[in-house]
């Protein structure tokens, strides 16, 4: 009799959690409110080279950037990524792909990439901006198209990239450029297929 009691409660507090997230999704967070409105504009253009690893390349007649709500504009540069580092466990939750939020992703990859490999004038930006920058790119995704809003996601990724774990990446991580360099474009040999672009204009 005490088992299925316990057994029931924690169906209870299971159901409980989950109601409580689909509320949340509904509800706009402070944070979320607090975050300033920046757009994004060009074609964002990412390239598959092998299981699990992508390559971003700019578009050089159309270049991806976010124009932050101070006028600030942060243009990623060639660089390896994997999307939202989020464990792969998650990726069948809604709102938790690696590329579900991918404009985001890649700016957010792109200020750890400047910091690690020195890379002007972006590496000026400190760890408390990256998080800055995630919550404003994931904002911008999320106005543009309110189908993928969701305010318990944005909470949790914002949190995430704020943790201990990402901050001890920020400091140690060590620079991974293209093996082609970071100026130059690759040849058609080496930057791999296609897989997704995304226009803002």
């Amino acid at each position: 009799m005490h088992k299925d009691a316990t057994d029931k409660g924690k169906k209870m507090k299971r159901i409980l959690i989950i109601c409580l997230m689909i509320l949340c999704t509904g509800c706009a967070s402070k944070l979320y409110n607090n975050t300033p409105n920046s757009t994004f504009s060009g074609d964002l253009d990412v390239r598959w080279v092998a299981n699990d690893y992508f390559i971003f390349i700019p578009n050089p007649e159309n270049p991806f950037r976010l124009v932050r709500s101070d006028g600030g504009i942060i243009q990623p540069g060639v660089m390896y990524t994997d999307g939202g580092s989020i464990p792969r466990f998650f990726w069948g939750v809604k709102g938790y792909s690696p590329w579900g939020y991918a404009p985001a992703y890649i700016v957010h990859d792109w200020l750890f990439e400047a910091q690690r490999c020195g890379y002007e004038p972006d590496n000026r930006y400190l760890f408390k901006d990256s998080v800055d920058v995630m919550a404003e790119g994931l904002k911008a995704v999320m106005e543009q198209n309110k189908k993928v809003r969701n305010y318990f996601v944005f909470d949790s990724i914002v949190m995430a990239v704020n943790s201990p774990i990402s901050k001890r990446l920020w400091e140690k991580g060590s620079c991974n450029p293209p093996h082609f360099g970071i100026k130059r474009l690759p040849t058609d040999e080496t930057r791999g297929e296609l897989i997704m672009t995304i226009s803002f204009d």
